[in-house]
């Protein structure tokens, strides 16, 4: 059985929402200039091509959403520090500009964050993914379990069994 690997040309929505929101997250704090972050967020969005390259499924979305998920705890997320050492900014000094606590999920046809362990997991990007093909087979074997265990829902069953401390509702009329 041969695998496809998405094309950059697929994940170029998902990662443009995840590199502008980076982009949007540091414009806040007013340290860098409109000049560096542009620069940033299209270096960020080369790293995180160059890094999914091999590991986008549009076929099978949440098939290697732990390797895309991007990830600041108390550290610099890898990728973010590449994007940054290219511009020419110390990855520590970025690290002080973002988020302590932030998740990053990027997967074909849906990019999401969570800022905090106990924040709410907040959509940036949604788009419906493709009928599935006729000449696909479907693997009726797999629980809807195993389907839906990624990496947000690996971070959701971490024991949190009440809702986030902090969230939002919207109503419209």
């Amino acid at each position: 059985m041969t695998h496809s690997y998405g094309t950059k040309a697929e994940m170029v929505l998902e990662v443009t929402a995840a590199a502008n929101f980076v982009s949007r997250l540091l414009r806040t704090r007013g340290y860098l200039t409109e000049h560096q972050l542009q620069v940033f967020r299209d270096c960020l969005q080369q790293a995180l091509s160059e890094h999914y390259h091999q590991h986008w499924f549009p076929d099978r979305p949440q098939k290697g959403s732990g390797y895309r998920c991007i990830r600041i705890n108390h550290e610099m997320d890898p990728i973010i520090a590449k994007a940054a050492h290219r511009i020419g900014v110390p990855s520590e000094e970025l690290f002080s500009l973002l988020p302590r606590e932030l998740t990053l999920w990027v997967d074909p046809y849906e990019v999401s964050y969570r800022i905090g362990e106990d924040g709410s997991i907040c959509v940036l990007y949604e788009a419906e993914a493709p009928a599935p093909s006729t000449s696909t087979p479907v693997n009726h074997s797999a629980s809807p379990f195993d389907q839906t265990l990624n990496c947000k829902n690996r971070f959701l069953m971490g024991g949190r069994t009440s809702p986030p401390k902090n969230y939002l509702m919207t109503v419209s009329s």
